[in-house]
């Protein structure tokens, strides 16, 4: 399993510098670290709106054995979200457009529940770490 996430990371970064040096080429670099520094900050904004609490209640829906709530999965998603604006990339940046998107979001928000129906099925009480 370590050697999977490893690989992920990996292959992940390096598409990720692939793309903000094709960025780079195309609006110059001095653009490109603007637009991560704005991609960066929009993100920090949304993550204070809707972070730890939302994951909180996500991992209280998950301990006591019941399907999250829209809140929960609205939140955890858009939290998620705010991680990967977070992330200097091109990728992460959009795969974090799409889930502020709010047509585009009840396909994460599924994702999210089918995940916790799962975890809930195999006895897992945790959705990430234990406390």
């Amino acid at each position: 399993m370590s050697l999977a996430v490893g690989l992920v990371f990996a292959v992940g970064t390096f598409v990720e510098m692939y793309l903000l040096t094709v960025l780079s080429g195309y609006i110059s670099i001095l653009n490109t670290l603007s637009f991560i520094m704005f991609t960066f900050l929009i993100g920090i904004i949304i993550g204070r709106s809707w972070g730890k609490e939302d994951f909180e209640k996500m991992q209280w829906h998950l301990k006591s054995r019941s399907i999250p709530g829209d809140d929960a999965l609205n939140g955890s998603v858009l939290g998620l979200s705010s991680m990967l604006l977070i992330t200097p990339g091109v990728v992460t940046d959009l795969i974090a457009v799409f889930i502020l998107i709010p047509i585009t979001r009840d396909i994460f928000k599924n994702i999210a529940a089918n995940m916790a129906k799962n975890r809930i099925a195999s006895g897992d009480l945790y959705y990430f770490f234990k406390d």
